[in-house]
């Protein structure tokens, strides 16, 4: 079932201004119309609710058919419940709307000047989440779950739900552009939450195994670096899913000794190594059934190189 209440609002980022402002609508010639500079358009979701996979609600079930087990049997994904509410939503039970997005500071589709980020000559599209250092307060942190079901040659096997509570993705954004016949982009991905959590159950949705929780999540990610080391995204010809982060081997002239020769080249690498993406993660608590195992950190993480790709079973 998919509940979207009261209203989407799609607003311009011009609204940042206060200021109270008549005026008449007038028309624009060509000439004017070329002088004029896009700000880009801002995404604010009101009063929001989503509730989608829950058949015994009379809803409908996502399903990821055509994989297969080793032994040739037909695998069935479903996803029998997805929701994104406000906070306190005691893992889905309890569905309330919640406010995404700020008129003053809402989730913003924009083209930037590459000139500016390490890609010459080219425009870059972004789509970026708000941002506390915009100037005002994030909107309403929703709670976000999800539950897969596994389905083996027909027969109900198991269930995995995972629940994050009070999300925050301040200041996460996706910036893409075309190179070299494909998909170039960098990516920041800033989450944080009090708490995740991990479960799996019986075919019944029963009989359910103990919890994993991460507790006090902040991750703060980044991938790509311009034209530099961008990140990749591709479909091979034979229909799989192809991502990368670019390899650093080759990006400067070596010595006999292995090292890199001084010079512009090696002033990049060293640009790259103070001022390139990290990514640092910290959790405050894991917790595997009821038994705490203490603080993780991560700090400082650069990736050198990348590769992905998707597979047939």
């Amino acid at each position: 079932m998919l509940i979207i209440t009261n209203k989407i609002l799609v607003v311009l980022t011009l609204f940042a201004s206060s200021t109270l402002v008549n005026a008449d609508l007038i028309t624009l010639e060509d000439s004017d119309l070329s002088e004029v500079d896009g700000e880009g358009i801002g995404l604010v979701l009101e009063d929001f609710i989503y509730n989608a996979g829950e058949a015994v609600n009379g809803g409908g079930t996502f399903e990821i058919n055509g994989l297969q087990t080793s032994d040739d049997k037909d695998v069935t994904i479903s996803i029998s419940q997805f929701y994104i509410a406000a906070s306190g939503s005691n893992q889905g039970t309890i569905l309330n709307p919640v406010n995404i997005g700020r008129l003053n500071n809402p989730f913003n589709i924009e083209l930037r000047d590459g000139d500016n980020y390490g890609v010459d000559n080219k425009a870059i599209f972004e789509f970026s989440a708000p941002s506390v250092a915009n100037g005002s307060r994030l909107s309403e942190r929703p709670d976000v779950g999800i539950r897969f079901d596994l389905d083996i040659d027909g027969n109900p096997f198991q269930s995995l739900d995972n629940h994050i509570k009070s999300l925050s993705i301040d200041g996460s954004y996706l910036r893409l552009w075309g190179g070299g016949g494909r998909m170039e982009g960098e990516v920041a991905l800033n989450i944080y939450t009090p708490n995740m959590a991990f479960f799996a159950c019986d075919s019944n949705h029963e009989n359910c195994g103990q919890t994993v929780e991460f507790r006090d999540v902040s991750i703060e990610a980044k991938l790509g670096y311009g034209e530099f080391q961008p990140v990749t995204f591709d479909v091979s010809s034979d229909g799989h899913f192809h991502f990368s982060v670019g390899t650093l081997e080759g990006k400067c002239a070596t010595n006999s000794t292995g090292g890199c020769v001084s010079g512009s080249d090696r002033n990049v690498l060293i640009d790259f190594y103070d001022n390139g993406p990290k990514t640092n993660i910290y959790i405050d608590n894991v917790v595997v059934a009821g038994q705490e195992f203490g603080t993780t950190t991560v700090s400082n993480l650069q990736i050198q190189y990348l590769d992905v790709r998707s597979r047939d079973l």
